[in-house]
């Protein structure tokens, strides 16, 4: 990947074919677990918690009724960001995925923010796995399982943290 830097009024980024299937397949999935946490389930899921965490630590029942409140708005705020980076590859004819090709893509400022907040929740899903796996996936992690999930969380800090800078500069600007 060429990492995310300020071109004129807008951000630039090139990701290599892999890291478009590994992005898009991770934004699917979390796409998926939004959905389920907002149908009632995947809560005890530590990324499900992680995602939407209960408003009151000491009070269940208003926790249950805010999240009654909030979570479909919630929920449809977490799946437009995520779309937003599916848009971006398609948009830029990235998928389906072709190997062996190399993907430009190009943000405005709405964009690039719509991505923070995709990455943001990625990496919070992601490293909920990595810290608190359930006993199934616990069970089916090896070590170098655990391995990539962790270079996968560390190659999306990488991501996040240059669009992050890209757009400090194009704000600064």
């Amino acid at each position: 990947m060429r990492a995310f830097r300020r071109s004129g009024e807008h951000i630039e980024a090139r990701f290599e074919d892999i890291e478009v299937s590994v992005l898009t397949n991770l934004t699917e999935q979390l796409h998926a677990l939004i959905d389920g946490v907002a149908a009632g389930g995947a809560v005890e899921d530590a990324a499900g918690a992680r995602l939407f965490p209960p408003a009151y630590l000491s009070d269940e029942e208003a926790a249950e009724e805010f999240r009654r409140f909030t979570v479909d708005d919630l929920a449809q705020s977490m799946k437009a960001d995520a779309d937003a980076v599916l848009e971006t590859f398609r948009d830029h004819g990235a998928l389906p995925v072709t190997m062996g090709r190399t993907t430009e893509v190009r943000l405005d400022r709405d964009a690039a923010l719509r991505w923070m907040r995709s990455l943001t929740d990625l990496r919070l899903s992601l490293d909920s796995r990595i810290a608190e796996p359930t006993d199934a996936l616990a069970a089916e992690l090896s070590d170098e399982d655990v391995e990539s999930l962790q270079g996968m969380y560390d190659w999306l800090t990488f991501v996040q943290g240059t669009l992050i800078e890209a757009v400090e500069e194009l704000d600064a600007r």
